[in-house]
Parts: structure tokens; C-alpha cells; sequence
């Protein structure tokens, strides 16, 4: 019986100003219930405030139309994605994350691993969140998954 991996370690903070640009990747960042990461587009979405994706999955897979195309703010490492769910609370010291959604569109008229029906680990593994609880996040800092409100 696999047991699940309740912790990880956030490995990557990306900063999209503008959709489209290049992301700031950054060391640490302020989470605000309003506008998610502040100075990231993502924030106007109230359910996509942030984007997640574990580290492993940038790592291994290199192919896919999707993959190419997802913009993730948060890379972290070590945390066990397969159980994660909506409402799934993400702790980091001062700060909470609710999941608010665990998927991708996928795209298989332009994704070569969909036409050859290889296995897209983002569509199974892309999360989203919004901020329950605002602070400063820290690229290092460990992440926790739990079941508590506050």
C-alpha cells in the first residue's frame, strides 16, 4: 500500500505580470485573498487565483501541447498530488491555500502525447487555488497538506 506524502517543499515562485510575458521567478511573494499572488494576472480569476504544478512533472515530462502551455506560479516537490482535491487546505507557515480545482484542459488536436495516447501527468496534477489565508510565501519553505480552518 502506497502512503501518501502529506508535505512538500515549494522549489519555484513564478510572477507572470502580463499574460503572455515571460515569468519574474522570484524568492518570495505576497498572498492576498484579492488578488492571489500580488503582481500576477492570475488574480483576476477568484477560483484560478494561483497556478501549482508539482516539480517532478515540469522535470519528466518535456512533451505536450498543454504542458508547453501551462503557467504555473507555484513548482513544488515531494507533495503527493494524487490526493489532492477540491478543498484540500495547502499550508506554508502564515499562509493558506484552498485547492480549488485539479485539472487541465486538454488539447488533443495539438498535443502529441493525447494522438499517440501517451499519459498527460497535467491533467491530473495541474492544481488550482485560491488565498484563505494571506502572508508572505517563501520559495524553500515547506508545504503541508491538512484539514483545519482557521
Amino acid at each position: 500500500m502506497k502512503q501518501e506524502k502529506k508535505e512538500g517543499k515549494i522549489s519555484g515562485i513564478l510572477i507572470y505580470k502580463k499574460k503572455g510575458e515571460t515569468p519574474v521567478p522570484c524568492t518570495v511573494c505576497e498572498l492576498s485573498r484579492k488578488k492571489g499572488i500580488d503582481g500576477d494576472w492570475h488574480g483576476s480569476d477568484p477560483v484560478r487565483q494561483i497556478s501549482i504544478l508539482p516539480a517532478e512533472v515540469r522535470e519528466s515530462q518535456k512533451e505536450g501541447f498543454c504542458l508547453k502551455k501551462f503557467k504555473e506560479n507555484l513548482q513544488i516537490e515531494g507533495l503527493d498530488f494524487s490526493q489532492i482535491s477540491p478543498g484540500t487546505l495547502l499550508k506554508a507557515k502564515e499562509t493558506i491555500l484552498e485547492v480549488t480545482g485539479v485539472f487541465k484542459k486538454c488539447y488533443p488536436d495539438l498535443c502529441e502525447l493525447a494522438k499517440t495516447g501517451e499519459n498527460c501527468l497535467l491533467r491530473e496534477q495541474a492544481v488550482f487555488a485560491k488565498v484563505i489565508k494571506e502572508g508572505k510565501l517563501y520559495k524553500g519553505e515547506i508545504i503541508k497538506t491538512d484539514v483545519f480552518r482557521e
